[in-house]
């Protein structure tokens, strides 16, 4: 099977699962250090020790990574955090600026409205996560980066007479 980049003519590709692995390594490290603190109540020497645990990710890493699901525990603790934050604000406008009307009645309508768009999100988190995010990954994971000028392409599935596999080009 022969391909060439549609931008340069070259030959030589490699898989993006491989050139977004090669860009990320882990990061275990450990810091010592000491310091003299001088006050009021005299002087104090201090010794101290750091670990630091964690991942590089490199640019081109960022750049060309895998696509991700959207989490549904942040969406519920966005809309939890959200919900207390407008019913403080409610609150207070009702304390201080006196609108008047019933205020029990009005923050159950604005509750349930506020439940009404977190089950959208929620809806539309599950809708990218079941049919969007499958899509997404399986056509990432069938793409290939050109060694010399870096363009995207991704294989498809059948391939022509001539034994030529067919590309397409991906657009960022």
């Amino acid at each position: 099977m022969n391909i060439e980049c549609p931008q340069c003519g070259s030959t030589e590709f490699k898989k993006l699962s491989l050139v977004y692995a090669e860009g990320l390594s882990d990061l275990n490290a450990c810091s010592r250090g000491w310091g003299l603190l001088v006050g009021g109540g005299g002087a104090d020497l201090g010794f101290g020790k750091v670990r630091t645990k964690g991942q590089i990710q490199t640019k081109l890493s960022q750049k060309i990574s895998p696509p991700r699901k959207w989490s549904y525990w942040k969406i519920l603790v966005g809309g939890l955090i959200g919900m207390l934050v407008l019913e403080f604000i409610l609150g207070y406008v009702d304390t201080f600026l006196r609108t008047g009307g019933n205020f029990n009645q009005q923050l159950a309508r604005f509750g349930y409205a506020w439940l009404g768009i977190v089950a959208v999100i929620l809806c539309l988190a599950a809708r990218h996560n079941l049919g969007l995010y499958p899509r997404r990954y399986r056509m990432w994971n069938r793409s290939f980066m050109c060694r010399s000028c870096g363009h995207i392409v991704q294989l498809n599935r059948s391939s022509d007479p001539r034994g030529q596999a067919l590309v397409r080009e991906v657009r960022s």
